[in-house]
């Protein structure tokens, strides 16, 4: 049986039998009013039952009373007194809302709106050579490495100053930038990005001892630094935090281009434009990677030429071999339709 109070978007699954709504509510932490105490001598704590009355016991003669009194219809009930008896669903709306959560619900509106414009760091990694594990695992030992490896990125993702944003399959993409300067979100995300390749690598031989499966779990990653609307999408029910753009779309592209080009990672020029180039590789003493020469390459769904750079991770960094060295400068005129600056109102700080 479950309670969901439509109002607050919550719903609680298990309770005590008998409990009433009242109850249940409190449970939750969902806000109500109840002026009387819960003792059915007031109606401030009245609902309106959406769904599941027949799972609801009949009113109490105190409730009667009240009811007949204001002409309440038969789904309107007292949250003190309606108790939960069924096994069925119950859906309620509270027909007072508690004025503290309307005013942190104005506040919080004004505050945010539906979005804002901000310039950032997104990040997107997708799993390779996952199909071993389906074919050879049982599926709850799938869904197990799949958490572990989930739980394993987002730990090099929050360590660096990013938020997850979404978790699609065996995808996951984060934003970096939210709240530091632009320079260090970009520093920051491709961190993250080498972060995540070095403890996949341990993840991966620790899932072949434990399960005994031949396997080299490898992540693609892409990275764009620009414009995004961030904020709150969804249904008006269940709001969550997104990001919404076509840098998005690029640094999910970028992921993309990762396997095409058999690179672990591919930042946008827009990243590496706000990246240290003397922090460039462990041998000056700087970051544990390597920023490969510029690429100009065209790409579906990407409307212009667009510059990407390679990034290696100086533990997976094979010897150069200048014969298979096909990296190339990018044109003047790639150059100049490369990726998107900064949102409107704000200055590059590598200029």
């Amino acid at each position: 049986m479950k309670v969901t109070f439509d109002c607050a978007a919550r719903s609680c699954a298990w309770f005590a039998p008998n409990s009433s709504l009242l109850d249940v509510a409190a449970a939750s932490s969902i806000p109500t009013i109840a002026a009387c105490g819960g003792n059915g001598i007031c109606s401030t704590c009245r609902v309106e039952v959406l769904e599941g009355l027949e799972h609801l016991a009949p009113r109490s003669a105190a409730e009667e009373i009240q009811a007949r009194k204001r002409g309440w219809p038969a789904n309107v009930r007292l949250a003190c007194a309606a108790r939960v008896i069924g096994t069925g669903a119950v859906r309620v709306r509270r027909l007072i809302t508690p004025p503290s959560e309307r005013k942190r619900e104005r506040r919080h509106e004004k505050q945010q709106g539906l979005g804002q414009i901000r310039s950032v760091a997104v990040l997107f990694a997708d799993m390779r050579n996952f199909t071993p594990i389906t074919e050879s695992c049982a599926a709850f030992d799938v869904i197990y490495i799949l958490n572990r490896y989930f739980t394993t990125l987002k730990q090099a993702i929050t360590s660096q100053g990013g938020q997850v944003n979404l978790f699609v399959g065996d995808e996951i993409s984060a934003v970096f930038g939210l709240e530091d300067d632009l320079r260090i979100a970009c520093h920051q995300a491709v961190a993250a990005g080498v972060d995540m390749q070095q403890r996949i690598a341990t993840l991966s031989r620790v899932i072949e001892r434990e399960f005994g499966v031949s396997l080299s779990i490898g992540i693609g990653i892409g990275i764009h630094f620009g414009p995004v609307i961030v904020g709150r999408v969804g249904p008006a029910d269940d709001l969550r935090f997104g990001l919404v753009g076509e840098s998005v779309n690029i640094a999910n592209r970028l992921e993309g281009m990762t396997k095409e080009l058999g690179v672990p990672i591919l930042i946008s020029g827009a990243v590496n434009a706000h990246l240290d180039p003397s922090d460039d590789g462990e041998a000056t003493g700087g970051n544990p990677w390597t920023v490969g020469d510029a690429r100009c390459l065209q790409h579906k769904g990407i409307r212009e030429p667009f510059v990407l750079h390679p990034v290696t991770p100086c533990a997976l960094r094979p010897s150069p071999d200048p014969a298979n060295d096909t990296r190339s400068e990018p044109t003047p005129a790639c150059r100049a339709g490369a990726d998107p600056g900064p949102a409107p109102g704000q200055t590059n700080p590598g200029t």
